[in-house]
């Protein structure tokens, strides 16, 4: 069954880790908006699965290694991430987080961690999530079946920009597409060291961003009040007590805190903020005469969730599942056609895949997770996967030939 329909399974698993959150926050307030959407997603998905299971869909046939050479597309693909990361830094002015690492004041961190994306450059924004996403995780994957010099050069490279950004779900995006791939294929050493190596990367970020593993608390408090920022005393916490910390951040992070986001939508729309009748898409708010800015609630809302942060300057969002974004456009009309454009969205990428459970599990299992904080025309259209289903077309007759049968890269 899993091997079947593995995509639509896993996002039930992802709506279920939501309603978990919501459940834990909000009791069953939610839940029959949940189970409608689901017994619409389920419909839609079999009736389509039914209609496009003998379909052929030639025109996915397309292979570019016919004309180009192999060894030119894979310096190219690994040439365009090193002049990017190179380019991206250049243009942040710094490395953020060795930056960091020399900071005590807390405020000043959360700064540099917002100014990585606060800023007004679409091109680098855009291009950055489509690297760090997309384009980086599938390159090592990719570079670790067919090449394994170019693996070896990019893998310390691929670590460094995701310790760059600052965001402990980057290190785990770039490796995650590897682990996956190596438990399917039992590579079990290797999904063992690829996942020590994310959690690793996690626990520098751990390091990076809390000054009291660094120094005392007087030396914290001497510079956060030297920048006229309030210090709090705490319990200065051990090295292990702040990584046990981030592990519960972790877990709290996947089982409940997406769960929770959903809920302050929930509870705020339509009694408190209105639905916006499509002006909450950034794509269609020009074309209809709305300023998105106005029903953009994923700041709305966190400005009035997390006053204090707001106050002091900083900006942030709540993002949430992916049919919350259509809930709070149209209500139940929305749940409805988010459930149809899900189900479809999923049998067209059955095909690409040829339903080929390796590929299709270890190339999009991360995006079915990140629908459970993100619009899917967003993860589409920005956050790498669409270059990912296009990296893996042009890619795909080298990587399901039985002749590039290679040994694993580690």
């Amino acid at each position: 069954m899993f091997k079947r329909h593995p995509l639509y399974l896993l996002y039930l698993l992802v709506i279920g880790l939501v309603s978990v959150g919501l459940l834990y926050g909000f009791g069953l307030n939610h839940l029959g908006k949940i189970g409608f959407y689901v017994l619409t997603l389920t419909f839609f998905y079999s009736l389509f699965y039914r209609v496009l299971r003998n379909k052929q869909w030639n025109f996915i046939a397309f292979d570019p290694t016919r004309n180009i050479k192999k060894n030119h597309l894979d310096f190219f693909l690994l040439g365009s991430i090193g002049i990017f990361i190179l380019y991206h830094l250049c243009f942040l002015g710094q490395v953020p987080f060795i930056s960091a690492v020399k900071i005590l004041d807390y405020y000043q961190i959360a700064f540099i961690r917002q100014n990585i994306i606060e800023h007004d450059h679409s091109f680098v924004k855009y291009v950055s999530a489509f690297m760090i996403r997309g384009i980086i995780p599938f390159a090592l994957l990719y570079f670790s079946i067919t090449n394994k010099k170019l693996f070896f050069i990019l893998i310390p490279i691929a670590l460094f920009y995701a310790l760059s950004l600052m965001q402990k779900s980057l290190i785990v995006s770039v490796m995650i597409p590897l682990i996956i791939y190596s438990v399917i294929d039992r590579k079990y050493l290797n999904s063992v060291l690829y996942s020590a190596i994310a959690i690793s990367g996690i626990f520098i970020l751990v390091y990076t961003t809390n000054p009291n593993l660094r120094a005392t608390q007087e030396e914290i408090r001497s510079e956060m009040e030297k920048n006229g920022h309030l210090y709090l005393p705490g319990e200065n916490m051990s090295a292990a007590a702040s990584f046990l910390s981030a592990s519960i951040a972790i877990y709290t992070r996947v089982f409940i805190a997406t769960g929770l986001a959903a809920g302050y939508w929930l509870d705020n729309i339509p009694s408190v903020y209105p639905y916006t009748k499509g002006c909450g898409y950034r794509f269609l708010a020009p074309a209809i005469g709305c300023d998105f800015n106005d029903f953009d609630y994923s700041h709305i809302i966190y400005n009035a969730t997390y006053k204090k942060e707001a106050k002091i300057g900083l900006k942030g969002t709540i993002t949430v599942a992916n049919f919350v974004y259509d809930y709070a456009n149209f209500g139940y009309i929305g749940l409805f056609y988010s459930a149809c454009i899900t189900a479809l969205f999923f049998n067209f990428l059955g095909k690409i895949f040829d339903n080929n459970f390796k590929w299709i599990i270890s190339i999009n299992a991360l995006f079915i997770f990140w629908l459970s904080s993100g619009a899917l025309h967003t993860l589409l259209l920005s956050g790498g996967w669409i270059i990912t289903i296009i990296l893996f077309i042009i890619f795909k007759s080298v990587l399901t030939a039985e002749k590039n049968d290679f040994e694993p890269a580690l």
